[in-house]
Formats: structure tokens, sequence, C-alpha cells
């Protein structure tokens, strides 16, 4: 099987050895892998599709969830999943490199269809390819309609990807995404995949997500006040201007706003150095957080 799994790669075809069936009959396990598809619908009609930053985590979830309990794909496996790995072409979501191949089911709940709990997921993900910002995505999320039974799925095709990262990031308790290129790590997908299905979850608080309050707006009212002189609701009468006032103020105008281009040429390189600094502070963060579970792992298996 895995020379035939070999030539069919090099080949540019799917792995046939990854199809589950075939991995259940060549399986040396004494038990059967025990059935957790019910178990998992459960928990995915309840996680919320709605709200900041519980739809965020209800979505993602719901998508690990099918993954695991549904499709029969194992954390490691989960983790090493890119966006581009799994294709929609208005009916059939399919994931070649495992064999994978799910139809949508028209007489399936729109909560538990694995193609729409997976397009749920997606169209989040080309959200924020589109509009990278938090606050955003919270407002999206926080004016959604709630996912029931009687919703519509829409079928549209996908848009393009623009980060081709893991299909299913790591994020913190605000929302805000990992940086690095791998996605959730066994031990973490494991840790919440228990949770779910034991009941074990906590309720995330809602949020809501707002600008910094870095004075700019009150500035923009007092100048929009100024100008029109408090209370004061009379128009601002347009001087006349020549052609040559226009054609000069014009120029200067363009003039300004070169100086202003050459003055920022150099935020470039400076943003670039805080994004590097940043990947590897979250890089460190990570790393810890692997520690610490290694250890608590660790003391467990002392313990028992």
């Amino acid at each position: 099987m895995t020379a035939i799994n070999t030539v069919h790669h090099r080949s540019g075809y799917p792995k046939p050895g990854t199809a589950h069936a075939l991995r259940e009959r060549l399986t040396r396990r004494n038990r059967p892998r025990p059935d957790l598809r019910d178990a998992a619908d459960e928990v995915i009609r309840r996680l919320p599709t709605t709200g900041w930053p519980g739809g965020l985590f209800g979505r993602r979830d719901a998508l690990l969830l099918t993954l695991a309990c549904r499709l029969q794909l194992s954390p490691i496996q989960i983790g090493r999943l890119k966006r581009s790995d799994v294709t929609f072409d208005g009916h059939t979501v399919r994931i070649p490199s495992h064999g994978i191949t799910v139809d949508h089911d028209l007489d399936e709940s729109p909560r538990t269809d694995t193609v729409a709990v997976y397009l749920r997921w997606a169209r989040l993900q080309a959200f924020t390819d589109r509009t990278p910002s938090n606050r955003w995505l919270g407002d999206s999320l926080t004016t959604a309609t709630p996912v029931t039974d009687d919703t519509i799925t829409g079928l549209q095709l996908l848009p393009s990807i623009r980060d081709n990262g893991p299909l299913l990031p790591s994020f913190d308790k605000w929302g805000h995404a990992n940086t690095g290129k791998a996605g959730l790590s066994r031990r973490a997908t494991t840790r919440i995949l228990t949770a779910h299905l034991t009941g074990a979850t906590h309720t995330r608080i809602q949020r809501q997500v707002k600008f910094f309050d870095d004075g700019w707006t009150d500035a923009v009212e007092d100048v929009v006040e100024a100008i029109n002189g408090g209370d004061d609701t009379t128009p601002v009468e347009q001087p006349e201007l020549s052609s040559e006032e226009i054609a000069a103020r014009y120029e200067s105008g363009l003039a300004a706003r070169r100086g202003t281009a050459e003055a920022m040429a150099d935020l470039t390189t400076t943003f670039e150095d805080l994004d590097d600094r940043t990947d590897e502070l979250l890089a460190r963060i990570q790393a810890i957080f692997d520690t610490l579970d290694e250890s608590a792992d660790s003391n467990q298996d002392t313990t028992a």
C-alpha cells in the first residue's frame, strides 16, 4: 500500500491508501475506533455561530469536531491542513490528500452538515483576507444571524485564498490568531476535542471590539464644529478662485503629498522589522506553552 501511495503521489494523483474505509480494513487495532459522530453533532448544534469571540471559536471548533469525529482525521493530520488542502466546487468538499469527498446533504440540518460547517469557517477566513481586522470581524459576527435548522446554506464559490495559512489556527482568548505557519498542535487539538465531548468547556464572555481611543474622533469633531461656528448652521461660502490660483494650489498639494511619500518611504523596513520581532515573540510564547504542557503531562504520568 505504501508503494501504491508513493507512485500515485509522484504522478500527481491522490493517495488511494488514505481512504477511510481502506485504512479501517488495514488497521491492526484490537478494538474498533469509537463512533463519535452523534456525540460531535450534539456538541456542534450547541456551539455559537455568532457573537465575539464566541462565534469565532464556535465555527472553528465545529469544523474541528467534524474533521475528527466525522471524517476520522487524526489530531496531527488536522494540524497540518492548509486552507488550500480543502476545495469546494459548489456542491462537494474535497480533501484530496486524504481521499475525502463529501457532498452537500439537503436533508441534513445546516447546523451539522459537513459542507455547511466548512463553508461557515472558510467564509470567515475569506473575510479576514479582505479585512484583516478583529474589529470588523467582531462587528460582522456580532450582527450575523444565528444558524438554525431552517437556515439556507449558500453554495457560492469561495474567493481565491490570499494567505494560505493553517486551516485551523490557534487563537488567544481575545480572538487574535497565531501568526505562525503551523495550525493547532496535537495537544491543543486533543484538549479541545476532549473538553467538548466530555462537556468540560467553559462559556466564553462575549466582548465588544472597539477602536483604540487615540483622540482622532474628538479632533475631527472639534474641527467640524470650528468650521461650522459651533451651533451656527449657516453654510460657509466658498471663495472664488481664478484658474491660476486653482492651478497653484493643485501643484502645492501635489508637492506636499510627494514630500510625505518620501518621508514615509523608510517605514516599510520599520514595519517589517516589527513583524519579524512580533513573530519571534509569539514563537517563544508558543514554545513556553508547549513546555508547560509537556511538564503537566509528565507530572500526570509520574503520578499515575
